[in-house]
């Protein structure tokens, strides 16, 4: 049973290196007081913006760090309670809280209301870290969030530590492709996803372990779409067979063209091709 925890709050989108040094102290501090660490987050974006990092690849990076528990709270069921009832009844009585890591700017509760002193105030102890600067920006998801906007996927990779990344289910596209020799998979993107603006991107694709090169277009595909919904389409360098149904992992690593409207289908798939050699080449210049 465990008797008490430190625990870290809030939404790490991005798991960002800020996030990541905060978690390291989470971690060691858990191990210094002999208390278990927790991350506490919610299902949505606490903000209400589009999220840098699905549910699941934010628990695939917060595990990378050494963070195996995990409460995710439904934010529509908590978002008004007090920072006192949260405090008391939530983390003290519930979850046993001995203390608490946060950044500078840490407030909690309806309205934003709660900070460390009301934490302090019912017996946990709180530890607050400094900003994580990289040169004289200070990291932060809405930065992150602007790189990406921007598709300046390296600016964000910079400050994350790591690739722009979506994990997700191959599903079945038109079947254009294979007609034409340059067999693509379709990964679906949801409402909620933050997105680089369309075009096509220089990125690396996993596989049941393996990792391919690809040229990646994401948009609404102009060429055979009327009216498509926005879509990840990768062509994978090397890679053929049946993906359909089986997991991926897409990294993206830097913007190579807008998405653009061919006159044929002939035409889409040659410049696929084309990106397809021009990414294998970024992405070798990158390693």
């Amino acid at each position: 049973m465990i008797e008490k925890r430190v625990i870290a709050i809030g939404d790490f989108d991005g798991v960002h290196k800020g996030h990541q040094a905060l978690l390291e102290e989470l971690l060691e501090w858990g191990a210094s007081l002999q208390a278990e660490p927790m991350v506490l987050s919610f299902d949505v974006n606490t903000k209400g913006k589009k999220r840098i990092t699905s549910p699941k690849v934010r628990e695939e990076l917060l595990c990378g760090l050494g963070i195996s528990q995990m409460m995710i709270l439904p934010f529509e069921e908590w978002k008004e309670v007090s920072a006192e009832d949260f405090a008391e009844g939530l983390l003290k009585e519930k979850l046993g809280v001995a203390g608490l890591v946060c950044g500078e700017d840490f407030h909690f509760g309806k309205g934003r209301e709660g900070n460390e002193f009301t934490l302090i105030g019912k017996g946990i102890a709180v530890r607050k870290i400094k900003n994580t600067q990289l040169d004289d920006l200070r990291i932060s998801s809405s930065s992150i969030r602007e790189c990406i906007e921007k598709g300046d996927l390296e600016g964000a990779e910079a400050q994350m530590g790591h690739p722009f990344t979506l994990i997700g289910e191959v599903a079945h596209g038109k079947g254009l492709a294979h007609q034409y020799g340059t067999p693509t998979l379709n990964l679906p993107i949801e409402e909620e996803q933050l997105l680089p603006p369309f075009g096509v991107y220089a990125a690396w694709v996993y596989l049941d372990g393996v990792r391919y090169a690809a040229a990646v277009n994401i948009g609404v595909r102009p060429t055979v779409e009327k009216k498509g919904a926005p879509n990840l389409e990768a062509h994978l360098l090397g890679c053929e067979g049946d993906l359909y149904g089986r997991q991926v992992r897409v990294e993206l690593k830097s913007y190579i063209r807008k998405e653009a409207c061919f006159e044929n289908e002939q035409a889409l798939f040659e410049q696929i091709k084309k990106d397809g050699e021009i990414c294998k080449a970024r992405l070798e210049k990158m390693e």
